[in-house]
């Protein structure tokens, strides 16, 4: 029995497309597996039914992921892994997908659902970030600051996500910058680049890597944690394997803020770790305390404003065909 959690509205709808041309062409073979088919409708969703379909894990259950980054987000976040009994096949509706280029530098979508099955099973790391006592899983990144005030601000004007959410942000953001910016993911992207410099925050923070290595910083304005080496176009934990047990961590601190215009163009070609003010480690836990809270996304959904960060890697416990 195949259990199937598809994100309809992934990559602007390419979600729904891509399930019905699985389903259409492995008919035969879906028939002869049997399968289950959940489709989310909002956030959270994911994240629900596959805690559902692994509360009880007597025997080995196979959940399909067709969608991006974020529904695999939300199911790994919500799978009870404890008996070890659970393994997931990842179906990409994009094949930049940050996660399956990580995994594999020229990487190729499968062209049907028996392909993806008859694929080595893998065990990679994943994250885990926890903060006032609720924690959560990550399979990609987490940041802090200037990255986060970006995506939140995509977020608002592109909102790829439910109608309802979709008819909700519409109506508080009619503008004609909004508008214009609504039709191109470019003229959105640079908007909201432009807007996270003029409103990111310096801020004094302290981060204690492995428990032993303290280092204290005066003017943190971008700090992500990576389990994979991209983030969209950009490499920020370019050396960083999903397959080591360690995260990596790269954090801007100076106090010229003009200075992110070039550490975003030097990290779209992965050379900015020896520029000035960019500070990066490897670690397997890290414990980060800033002066004050900071925009946090986690796989790119941002989760507000946070002051105290644990950060961890759970070594090789995600079994998983991509």
């Amino acid at each position: 029995m195949l259990f199937f959690i598809v994100n309809p509205l992934a990559q602007r709808g390419q979600g729904l497309k891509t399930w019905k041309k699985l389903e259409e062409d492995g008919r035969a073979f879906l028939e002869k597996e049997g399968f289950r088919l959940f489709f989310t409708k909002a956030k959270g969703d994911a994240k629900s039914i596959a805690g559902e379909i692994t509360k009880d894990s007597r025997e080995e259950k196979k959940i399909v992921v067709v969608g991006g980054t974020g529904t695999l987000n939300e199911v790994v976040d919500g799978l009870k892994l404890d008996n070890d009994r659970v393994s997931l096949a990842f179906f990409p509706v994009c094949k930049e997908n940050d996660f399956v280029r990580g995994l594999e530098k020229c990487y190729k979508v499968p062209g049907s659902i028996e392909e993806l099955l008859q694929k080595k099973e893998r065990r990679v790391d994943y994250g885990i970030v926890e903060s006032m006592r609720k924690h959560r899983r990550f399979v990609v990144s987490v940041g802090v600051g200037f990255d986060a005030m970006v995506l939140n601000e995509l977020f608002t004007m592109r909102y790829d996500i439910c109608p309802k959410e979709k008819r909700r942000i519409a109506k508080e953001n009619r503008g004609l910058v909004s508008s214009i910016c609504n039709h191109s993911g470019t003229l959105s992207y640079i908007y909201a680049f432009l807007k996270g410099i003029v409103g990111a925050k310096k801020c004094r923070g302290t981060i204690v890597l492995d428990g032993e290595e303290r280092i204290e910083f005066n003017h943190i304005l971008f700090l992500s944690v990576h389990n994979h080496p991209y983030e969209g176009h950009y490499a920020f934990g370019k050396g960083a394997s999903g397959e080591d047990g360690f995260l990596d961590l790269c954090l801007v601190s100076t106090t010229h803020k003009l200075r992110l215009l070039r550490f975003m163009l030097a990290a779209l070609f992965g050379v900015h770790r020896s520029l000035p003010g960019v500070h990066c480690y490897r670690f397997k836990k890290a414990e980060i305390h800033m002066e004050e809270g900071l925009l946090c996304h986690v796989d790119g959904e941002t989760v507000g404003k946070k002051q105290d960060l644990s950060i961890s890697c759970r070594p090789r416990k995600l079994r998983i065909q991509i």
